[in-house]
């Protein structure tokens, strides 16, 4: 005991010293944990993502794309088919329908302006200056209302319900939610009714989307629409979810072969592993430098007792000549490592914990600037790569084009902590670092012999 707090006592002998070696020793561990947190919030945030993001599958008629193309529609047995796939979780059908002005006494918030003009043909619209065109209000039946106002039908991820309720999966009432824009064009709130083919329709919820486009559609039950519109069992889109990015490969094959040449099938599993790509980076890098940091304490800690221990080899000799052993001499610079250490920990552990969130974000920064651009080939589609916009949901029975700003915004916000298994962690580090500095030192002490060091003074 009386060697162990002599070494502790050891450790101040030289302030300067005993200031540089906890300091380096300090940056050497804050690196490290700081490397460990940021691999743990890294690995954290991949395992979200993949089972979360880009596991989701487009089933479309083939040729037919957002009310363009042509292709026939899917029939509902063939897309609740698509359950029995193996990791698939879920199916949203949907079917796509535009309502003339002849069709519905509702008014498009969306003026047609030059590019209507251009583009136009709109059912229902004059020939005339662009002024004159009627856009169509599109309408999507789905199966899904809750998924679609977080991203299903509307693509943008950003809807949100602001008032009413969605109508249930099943429903065949003659409901619908309507998009803000057009609320407010046609002064429709929720209880408000309206006409399309010919029966009268209740809102029973409006949604903000966010976005012009988004915000002039309505959503209506899959089988209302079917019904209504005379499209009986048709289905001109589905967004199959699955279990986990990793299964999406498998899913695509064995739907391409389930559907044939009936339908395109797409994902954006290319693009969401691109994504992640940047935090696979950090991932390597953290870990490179975690084992670097720890090597590199280790290394310092054993320089410096090897100099310590040269320094006092008079006194070892003195020691050693008055009787003292091996082992309580070398206790004395064990415990002298270890007091270095414990306080570099205490040093280190608390700037690692701070400086881990701006690291971690620096290094996901750096890691994520080059991105991918151009298309990407997925199970017969094309899904955009790095472009900003993949296929709509249900690739023709979307509102809108759902981007991957959603995804980057969440690769980026990462949340790290320092858990109880990262501190236990350091701690355990801090105990191999003493003991390799220390285990050297106290080799070298066994080696001096007190009558060469006291013939040599």
């Amino acid at each position: 005991m009386n060697a162990l707090r002599r070494g502790a006592r050891n450790a101040f002998r030289n302030a300067m010293r005993s200031v540089g070696v906890v300091v380096i020793l300090g940056v050497a561990i804050a690196l490290s944990i700081s490397m460990l947190i940021a691999r743990g919030a890294v690995d954290a945030k991949i395992s979200a993502v993949r089972s979360s993001t880009g596991n989701t599958i487009t089933v479309s008629p083939a040729g037919f794309f957002a009310g363009q193309g042509g292709g026939t529609p899917l029939t509902t047995a063939q897309v609740t088919g698509l359950l029995s796939v193996p990791n698939v979780t879920a199916v949203q059908a949907s079917l796509s329908e535009r309502l003339s002005s002849t069709q519905t006494n509702l008014t498009s918030p969306t003026l047609a302006g030059s590019l209507g003009q251009r583009f136009g043909g709109f059912a229902g619209g004059a020939s005339g200056s662009a002024g004159s065109l009627s856009v169509p209000i599109r309408v999507t039946g789905t199966n899904s209302p809750g998924t679609s106002l977080v991203g299903g039908a509307n693509g943008g991820g950003t809807e949100k319900l602001t008032a009413g309720v969605a109508f249930s999966a099943t429903s065949h009432a003659d409901v619908a939610i309507v998009g803000a824009d057009l609320a407010t064009k046609n002064d429709l709130k929720v209880g408000s009714t309206f006409r399309a083919w010919g029966a009268t329709i209740t809102v029973v919820g409006i949604y903000d989307a966010g976005s012009t486009f988004a915000n002039a559609g309505v959503l209506m039950p899959l089988a209302t629409v079917q019904r209504l519109a005379s499209a009986a069992n048709q289905v001109t889109g589905a967004t199959v979810t699955v279990n986990s990015l990793g299964n999406v490969s498998g899913a695509v094959s064995a739907i391409t072969k389930k559907l044939g040449t009936a339908a395109d099938v797409t994902s954006t599993q290319a693009t969401v592993q691109s994504q992640l790509a940047p935090l696979n980076s950090v991932k390597t890098i953290s870990t490179y430098t975690l084992i670097g940091a720890v090597v590199g304490a280790a290394v310092i800690l054993l320089l410096s007792m090897l100099m310590i221990v040269r320094e006092r080899r008079r006194e070892i000799g003195v020691l050693k000549a008055l009787g003292a052993t091996n082992r309580s001499v070398a206790s004395q610079f064990v415990a002298e490592s270890t007091t270095f250490t414990v306080l570099g920990a205490l040093v280190g552990g608390l700037v690692g914990v701070l400086i881990s969130s701006p690291l971690t974000s620096a290094l996901v920064s750096a890691s994520g600037g080059a991105s991918p651009t151009g298309f990407v080939r997925s199970g017969g589609g094309f899904t955009g790569a790095g472009t900003g916009f993949t296929p709509p949901a249900g690739a023709g029975g979307a509102l809108g084009f759902r981007g991957f700003r959603g995804i980057s915004n969440t690769l980026s916000q990462l949340h790290t902590s320092a858990s109880w298994s990262t501190l236990a962690f350091a701690l355990l580090a801090a105990l191999v670092i003493a003991a390799f500095g220390s285990t050297v030192a106290s080799a070298t002490v066994t080696r001096v012999r007190p009558a060469e060091v006291l013939r040599s003074e």
